[in-house]
């Protein structure tokens, strides 16, 4: 059965495309933050946390294993807690779930460090739930893996066209880490209130935008 996005106007579907581009900045900014000042922690996607989990598991390392379970809980708890809610919002899922990311990222921001604390990656990883269900038509926007593999199968079928916002995607998460890197470089006491008023416009946008109707339904 044919989801949502793929039986609207051009028109929406371009929005559409655009706006999970603008989801997809805020992931890459925050990821190349996490990776600069906490290297053990992840908190944009959960595929590195659980296999360092898992490692530190096999060592019976159990200090190392609990901070990395509570990532992966938070992350988890976020995300489903937000997909209810989302679903309860109907029209109103975008800005209120971003609001909700931009609300985390400015409670965050005063904890900001050289080395960033276990309470401030619980934040984020909480966000990053949270941005992952903005979209009830996405299956997830803070991991470039699963687009890969889309890419590929779209261009294995000749479909160029198809795979264009999905490229998009991919570049778009590069361009934002860089950016993220460049603005921790020169501004680091201020990287995460930028992705914090970042994120509040976003959530701005889609209240008074059409975008809105992207994602009022799931697909079958």
């Amino acid at each position: 059965m044919p989801s949502l996005r793929d039986t609207q106007p051009a028109s929406a579907q371009v929005l559409y495309h655009a706006f999970v581009l603008l989801l997809v900045t805020v992931a890459g900014l925050t990821d190349s933050l996490l990776y600069q000042h906490s290297k053990e922690l992840l908190a944009v996607y959960i595929t590195g946390d659980t296999s360092k989990l898992a490692q530190s598991l096999q060592q019976g390392d159990v200090a190392k294993a609990l901070p990395l379970l509570g990532i992966i809980f938070a992350f988890f708890i976020s995300t489903t807690f937000t997909a209810w809610l989302g679903n309860r919002l109907a029209g109103r899922r975008a800005p209120v779930l971003l609001a909700l990311v931009a609300l985390l990222f400015f409670v965050a921001w005063p904890a900001g460090a050289p080395d960033y604390p276990y309470s401030l990656v619980v934040l984020i990883a909480l966000a990053m739930g949270a941005l992952n269900q903005v979209c009830s038509q996405e299956s997830g926007v803070t991991f470039m893996t699963g687009t890969l593999v889309r890419l590929g199968r779209i261009l294995a079928k000749g479909e160029v066209a198809t795979a264009a916002p999905l490229a998009l995607r991919w570049l778009v998460w590069l361009l934002s880490a860089w950016a993220g890197a460049l603005l921790d470089a020169r501004f680091p006491p201020f990287a995460l209130l930028v992705i914090a008023i970042w994120s509040l416009m976003l959530a701005a946008f889609s209240l008074f935008s059409a975008i809105e109707r992207c994602f009022t339904t799931q697909d079958a």
